[in-house]
């Protein structure tokens, strides 16, 4: 378990790294890095059951691959090629995978939450099987629609698990401008279990979310965890945090999740520095290699932009189509 844990982790954050210097080459247009939070959505995905819904946000890299997301459909995204679910229609980073139970991804922070708990209505509604689980950073705490989200989920005794991953930032404001109280305790307020975890230690975080999980499985409603990580990068590719947090080690020191997992493995015996050499740059071949698969790649012709607006061709979109190619 750990060691599969570590892999998933390794591969993340070798993807994230890839990823932001493809947008610095100018390979993909935007990046949000999930970089230092690895290790908390290691262990939603694997403590989650097939048939859950995923609500996530954009910084859960490591939350797709443990889920089974293959590499190719994420380059897929982010590239906007002609193999894109999306048909490069979504800016990079905003992810739907169907097939694994992932929603869309949603540009404003905490929006998603809302259509969460309308998902986990349906669940109860329909005695299907499966819980919600949605995750927000610490900023989305602040807007409208996770406390709307929260009280619905209470009141109706929903099955849904709402992940915090407090990384201390909402873009440039810490999460002490944010709050005076924290997170985790916001729970009491709507009725509902709380608790706070390091979500930079595999273990802690893989109890903490079981115990949740089965809370919930149980028909007792919902529960709020409160994850305490770190945003070793930027916001996005768009941010410099050298403008607001000089003061802070911003390669995680060593709190950096990875670090740590690796630490407790030589300490057990399951691993050598021979092995997590071999890891690393196994994930580093394969994630280069798909990168080149998927940039070979053409994008959608421009005209594709007039498909699925409607069930049925119209014709002024049709004409519009023709003025587009020159045809008409």
């Amino acid at each position: 378990m750990l060691l599969e844990a570590y892999r998933t982790a390794v591969r993340a954050r070798t993807l994230d790294n890839k990823i932001t210097n493809a947008q610095r080459q100018g390979i993909i247009g935007f990046h949000v890095p999930s970089e230092g939070q690895e290790i908390i959505q290691v262990a939603i995905g694997m403590a989650a059951e097939k048939e859950d819904l995923i609500f996530n946000y954009y910084r859960d890299l490591a939350l797709l691959l443990q889920r089974g997301v293959p590499l190719s459909m994420i380059f897929d995204q982010l590239l906007g090629n002609t193999e894109d679910l999306q048909k490069g229609r979504q800016m990079p980073d905003h992810f739907s995978f169907k097939e694994f139970n992932f929603s869309t991804v949603q540009s404003p922070v905490g929006s998603h939450l809302p259509i969460a708990v309308g998902a986990a209505y349906t669940i109860r509604y329909s005695k299907k099987k499966g819980i919600v689980i949605a995750t927000f950073g610490d900023g989305a705490t602040s807007t409208s629609d996770f406390h709307s989200a929260m009280n619905f989920a209470s009141v109706f005794n929903l099955p849904v698990l709402f992940v915090c991953e407090n990384n201390g930032w909402a873009i440039s404001l810490p999460t002490s401008r944010q709050t005076k109280a924290e997170i985790f305790k916001k729970a009491e307020a709507y009725g509902m279990p709380g608790k706070k975890v390091d979500g930079n230690d595999f273990i802690s975080s893989l109890s903490v979310i079981e115990e949740a999980m089965n809370y919930i499985r149980a028909g007792n409603g919902p529960y709020l965890i409160e994850a305490v990580t770190y945003r070793i990068g930027p916001h996005s590719t768009s941010d410099d945090p050298k403008k607001y947090r000089v003061d802070e080690i911003t390669d995680g020191g060593e709190n950096d999740p990875l670090r740590r997992l690796e630490r407790l493995m030589l300490s057990m015996g399951i691993i050598d520095p021979g092995t997590i050499q071999k890891i690393r740059e196994d994930a580093k071949v394969e994630i280069d290699s798909e990168l080149e698969r998927r940039q070979s790649l053409g994008h959608p012709p421009p005209d594709s932009l007039f498909d699925d607006v409607y069930e049925n061709k119209r014709w002024v979109l049709e004409e519009e189509r023709r003025e587009l190619n020159g045809t008409d």
